[in-house]
Order: C-alpha cells, then sequence, then structure tokens
C-alpha cells in the first residue's frame, strides 16, 4: 500500500465567506453514496492483523456496504482491561466520489473514561487505499504508542465521532467533531469544529464558525437546528444517526475562550488559532 505525507493541521484555521465562494449553499442531511475502491473493505494493514491477532477478529466481519466499523484492539496494559477503541466511520472527505475511511483511535488512560486519541484517513481509490496520517510500523495499527505517533499527534488530531452535513450547491461535505468530556483535549480544543476538505492545501481545514456569514457559520447553524447525519452502524436505523447539538459544548468553548487563563486564551497569546470573532464575544 503506498503511503504519502500530507500535512494535515489540526489546528489550522480557515476561513471562507459566502460572498468570495459565490453560490448560496444547499445544505442537507442526506449524504451521497460513494463508490468503495477494489479489495477488502478495510485497509489491507487491518486485513493483516485479523489474521493474525484474535482482538482485531471484528475487522473480518467488515462488508462493503458498511457505513460504520469499529472494534478494540490490544490491551495498552496487561491485565488493566483498557484498550484502544478503533472506530471507522465511511465518508467522502475530499469529495471525488469515492469512500473514505476517517479512523478515530481512541486510547483508554483509565477505567473510567479518561483517554487519548489519533486520527489516521484512507482515501480511497481506482488501486485500493491510500493512508494519510502518523508515522507508524506497516505492522502496528493506527494508534498512540507506536512508530512516531505521539510526535506527530498534534498534526492528526482532528476529533472523536464525525457527523456530516452536506452541501448540495457545491458538492462538498463538512464534518463535524469535538473533544467531549474526559479527552485530553476537552479543555484545550473545546467546543465543535466545522472542517472541509480543500484540495489546494490537500489538507482538512478547520473552519471558523464564529466568522460572520461565512459557510462554516451558515453550516454551524443548520448543524444547531437540524444536527448532522453521522454513519450508520449495521445495527442503526437511519433515525439513530443524527447528531444533535450539544448547547453545552458550546457554552463551555466561550467560557474557556473568554477566559484569561484557560489552555486556549493563552495559546492565542503566542500565535496559535483562536477565532477574533469568538474572543468578541467576551465581555470586556
Amino acid at each position: 500500500m503506498k503511503k504519502i505525507c500530507l500535512f494535515m493541521n489540526g489546528l489550522v484555521l480557515a476561513t471562507a465567506t459566502a460572498t468570495a465562494q459565490g453560490a448560496s449553499m444547499q445544505l442537507t442531511l442526506d449524504m451521497p453514496d460513494c463508490r468503495m475502491p477494489p479489495g477488502k473493505p478495510l485497509p489491507d494493514k487491518y486485513q493483516a492483523l485479523a489474521r493474525k491477532e484474535k482482538e482485531f477478529a471484528w475487522v473480518r466481519d467488515a462488508k462493503p456496504g458498511d457505513h460504520a466499523v469499529s472494534g478494540n484492539g490490544w490491551e495498552r496494559v496487561d491485565g488493566a482491561s483498557n484498550h484502544t477503541w478503533f472506530a471507522f466511520s465511511k465518508i467522502d472527505l475530499d469529495n471525488d466520489g469515492m469512500c473514505d475511511w476517517y479512523l478515530h483511535a481512541a486510547s483508554a488512560l483509565s477505567s473510567g473514561g479518561d483517554r487519548d486519541s489519533i486520527n489516521t484517513l484512507y482515501f480511497g481509490r481506482k488501486n485500493g487505499w491510500l493512508r494519510v496520517g502518523a508515522t507508524v510500523p506497516a505492522n502496528k495499527p493506527d494508534e498512540l504508542g507506536f512508530g512516531n505517533s505521539d510526535a506527530e499527534q498534534s498534526r492528526y488530531l482532528f476529533g472523536e465521532d464525525i457527523s456530516v452535513i452536506h452541501d448540495a450547491a457545491t458538492r462538498t461535505n463538512y464534518f463535524i467533531t469535538a473533544f467531549y468530556s474526559r479527552h485530553v483535549s476537552y479543555s484545550s480544543l473545546p467546543g465543535y469544529r466545522i472542517m472541509v476538505w480543500d484540495e489546494n492545501k490537500r489538507s482538512l481545514l478547520v473552519l471558523d464558525k464564529w466568522e460572520p456569514q461565512s459557510r462554516a457559520a451558515q453550516v454551524y447553524a443548520f448543524f444547531k437546528t437540524h444536527g448532522a447525519r453521522r454513519p450508520a452502524l449495521k445495527t442503526e436505523q437511519s433515525s439513530d444517526t443524527l447528531e444533535q447539538f450539544d448547547p453545552d459544548t458550546e457554552t463551555f468553548e466561550i467560557a474557556q475562550a473568554c477566559e484569561v487563563t484557560s489552555t486556549p486564551r493563552t495559546q492565542a497569546e503566542h500565535g496559535s488559532p483562536l477565532s477574533r470573532h469568538l474572543l468578541a464575544r467576551c465581555k470586556r
């Protein structure tokens, strides 16, 4: 399997105004169908792990028509029952009509829900899967603790569960994700993240949803009213796959931005992106 290294910085903050982009948006919860590449449903690395390791037996149950596949990996500490949870979500990430996998690998840090994570993207191509992620040995899963995954985590840290809002006018998928309570990044990267694929930069961009009249603002407003569509597990009905807006997630993001000693605020003072439109909401 060919591997390319694209710079995917989960902290990139981009803006795209509706006027600059032209046509008005036609947002919908209906995700267009995508075409699967030839071969097995999941990337070769996981097929190999399933043949050798009993913990990855769930990979063998994946079917080409599945929209979400998940299961546990190895114990992180022998006898601790703390595993990494692998969640594959099938989405057309780059809007080319081919199916892609967004992988969220959540590594348990305790039995109470504390966790850290990393993301890996697998792009469907005519000859199979194209991997974009941290440098990890070919015979190891895409999780923290292998290869350079810890050192490169910030480049491939986008969010936990992912859901989609589709713009029918431009045939573009927008992605909604976040880091939730007990995640290591819950306080440092608070709030919902609106992302889109940028073909020129060959990167996923985190858009500024606080910029008035921007496309990200429109997507966020749609999400707050209608929710976003999450790829369904085999056992789920389509009615169960609606990711609903949680106002507490937004409240916490604003509070963190406006607290001068919070991690997002101190990061902003050292040049890390924090929306000036969000800061403008803070009481002076």
